[in-house]
């Protein structure tokens, strides 16, 4: 008897507890639009092809590969070169996260809808970089692979962004 009723609380815990939990979950992200998704490739030594990758709802909504030449290494800094995704996804705010694989291994990603929540956010744009501060800094080495996300879209500063997003 004691058994039942000790079984029967744990799995009211558990059920309430995953309500709460999915709350949480959904209470750090927000709807936003995504007005351009691009790559920088700041290493001198060597082209890379990025693998561009937007999801909504948690489906691929974009995904496009972009041969990037190497960055032009000059005193006193570096020129890079890079590349910007065709805006296949439209104009639909949604939960948003944006993906960038180099040479089909290393990856990261980063979810536009925590950006956008965090922030009160309605248009994001991401920009992807891939930096080798092994041949470009004194300060810094190894090699990192980016992305971040600025609240811009209605930034006439930004040219390449995606046609359907305010000015």
């Amino acid at each position: 008897m004691r058994r039942r009723a000790l079984l029967s609380a744990a799995l009211g815990v558990t059920v309430c507890s995953a309500g709460c939990l999915g709350s949480i979950r959904g209470s750090n992200r927000q709807k936003a639009q995504l007005g351009w998704f691009g790559v920088h490739n700041v290493d001198p030594e060597s082209s890379h092809t990025f693998t561009l990758i937007v999801e909504r709802g948690g489906n691929v909504v974009h995904e496009s590969s972009h041969e990037v030449d190497a960055a032009e290494y000059h005193d006193p800094g570096v020129a890079s070169d890079g590349a910007v995704a065709e805006c296949t996804w439209g104009a639909t705010a949604g939960d948003y996260s944006v993906r960038v694989r180099r040479d089909g291994e290393e990856e990261t990603e980063e979810s536009i809808s925590v950006f956008a929540a965090e922030r009160g956010a309605k248009c994001v744009v991401a920009a992807a970089k891939y930096e080798n501060y092994d041949a470009t800094s004194d300060f810094v080495d190894g090699k990192r692979l980016t992305i971040s996300l600025l609240e811009a879209c209605n930034d006439d500063g930004y040219v390449r962004r995606c046609s359907f997003t305010q000015k």
